[in-house]
């Protein structure tokens, strides 16, 4: 899980923020836990992750998806690894096996992702590790869009018929990027 943005339009931490009373970060990691062995929370230096959950220090001074991205799969000790931002409260565990299952243990695609109504998820999609050469060259040279990344590596983008399937209202791929985005909590 990506926890190591600014959270600029928050104006707050965004992992410690209450979704119908829980964090932001823990519902997320209860969501992971259901369908992975092992969930990590990347941070940015210095950064903290809620109780009981491994923590990966993101090792560069640039604040982007792409860098947390890359802490996440050099930490990685299998052959791919679901990637999700701590701000989408809602992920339904019937979608994060749909996107595991496409993921073989050899070969394949070096990205999973959904590809919903707004475009490709990148911040809900597996990726594999070796995908950590390309992803410090983008770094390194200062291109740090995600999609661009998916359109530059061999992706499989799952159509939004299918996501339905598992997710009917797609409420996995909603997340919470300003108070205006968080349940009414009175």
């Amino acid at each position: 899980m990506l926890a190591g943005g600014r959270s600029s339009r928050m104006g707050r931490d965004k992992a410690g923020v209450l979704w119908d009373g829980r964090p932001l970060a823990e519902r997320v990691a209860s969501a992971l836990a259901d369908c992975v062995e092992r969930v990590r929370f990347v941070v940015r230096p210095g950064g903290s992750a809620p109780p009981g959950i491994e923590r990966i220090e993101d090792a560069h001074d640039t604040r982007a998806p792409l860098v947390g991205l890359c802490a996440a799969l050099r930490a990685c000790e299998s052959s791919a690894v679901l990637v999700t931002a701590c701000d989408m409260p809602l992920l339904a565990p019937e979608l994060l096996l749909g996107l595991l299952a496409l993921v073989p243990v050899q070969g394949g695609a070096d990205v999973v992702a959904p590809l919903g109504p707004h475009g490709p998820e990148p911040l809900l999609a597996v990726y594999r590790p070796r995908l950590v050469p390309e992803i410090e060259r983008r770094i390194a040279a200062g291109a740090l869009g995600l999609r661009d990344l998916l359109d530059a590596v061999d992706t499989l983008l799952v159509p939004e018929a299918d996501l339905r399937a598992l997710d009917p209202e797609l409420c996995s791929l909603r997340n919470a990027n300003t108070p205006v985005d968080l349940p009414d909590e009175s």
